[in-house]
């Protein structure tokens, strides 16, 4: 594996990576794949109706 700078290296642009990450059952199922959503849902408001936004979500299945 090669060391590149700091903040210069994406994960997902490695295949090998992205590949298994996809995989993963929160990649395939999103929140209901999630372990940590049925407590993180009890702490998070209604957003119905709302605009959010997401940083640093992966590739974005959890922005659905």
């Amino acid at each position: 594996m090669n060391y590149v700078e700091y903040g210069k290296e994406n994960k997902y642009d490695d295949n090998i990576f992205f590949q298994k990450y996809s995989q993963m059952s929160r990649s395939q199922q999103g929140l209901a794949g999630a372990g940590e959503w049925k407590t993180l849902r009890k702490l998070l408001p209604d957003f119905k109706d709302k605009r959010v936004l997401d940083l640093g979500c992966g590739y974005g299945w959890h922005c659905i």
